[in-house]
């Protein structure tokens, strides 16, 4: 076996001197940079590879106390993979991400937040509570969703009825849990249940990559259930079959 040439020893001394550098490039360097328009960052403090910023934002969703330890060699493949982790609006968010030009993967994805801190993101009209994510997987193309597994927890919710006595009053719906299985056509699937409550709630949502949305299922009322409910329930589904079940389907685009 030959010894290695003197090129050979010079290409890896580049190499090695290259990839000491990029260990100290600074965070913010790389974010004046490479950093995509939707993405907004302010108190960068580290590393490209491990770093942190006080506040961000991506598009319209806000990040405080963000952390990120990213890997060097899915470079390699042209594209971007690591861990990140920040606080939301009264939650917080962790995952391992890998993003490439075309499409962002988050696994091992665990989250809670407000929905007063998705309003500005999601036509909530005045809806309270809380939402929590475990998602084994969730892909992402052009700032949509089009593949999930796992679930999503909604909690605590209260929502505005017409038949209130106030504008400002709220009706207590309870909690849902929203199971995904991942779909190789690009439309994310996902299947609803209550988990207690006031109202007995079951059924399916589904996501189009062209943004449009559709929620089908049956609902009716459990013994509890306040007067005010129901009446919006005979204002907003259809006729109870005989076990006393209404049907729902609500569409639209996002």
């Amino acid at each position: 076996m030959s010894a290695p040439s003197k090129f050979s020893w010079i290409a890896l001394g580049a190499g090695a001197y290259l990839a000491f550098l990029l260990t100290l490039f600074p965070a913010s360097t790389a974010y004046r940079w490479f950093a995509p328009d939707t993405l907004r960052l302010a108190g960068i403090e580290g590393t490209l590879w491990s770093g942190r910023a006080l506040l961000g934002s991506v598009g319209r969703f806000g990040l405080n106390e963000i952390q990120w330890r990213l890997q060097p060699w899915p470079l390699l493949l042209a594209r971007i993979g690591g861990q990140v982790q920040a606080r939301l609006a009264n939650g917080f968010l962790e995952t391992e991400i890998e993003a490439t030009f075309t499409e962002t993967t988050l696994r091992n994805l665990r989250a809670s937040i407000s929905l007063d801190g998705l309003q500005e993101l999601l036509p909530l009209g005045g809806i309270e509570g809380y939402v929590s994510a475990e998602l084994s997987e969730l892909r992402i193309q052009g700032r949509w969703p089009v593949g999930a597994t796992g679930e999503i927890r909604l909690g605590e919710l209260e929502v505005p009825l017409i038949f209130t006595p106030s504008s400002d009053s709220l009706i207590a719906l309870g909690n849902y849990r929203i199971r995904f299985v991942d779909s190789s056509n690009g439309v994310l699937v996902g299947n609803f249940e209550d988990q207690g409550g006031p109202l007995e709630v079951s059924g399916s949502l589904r996501l189009s990559p062209d943004r449009a949305y559709v929620i089908e299922g049956v609902v009716r009322t459990r013994p509890e259930a306040p007067v005010e409910l129901s009446q919006g329930l005979e204002f907003m589904t259809a006729p109870p079959d005989a076990s006393g079940q209404r049907a729902f389907s609500l569409s639209g685009s996002l």
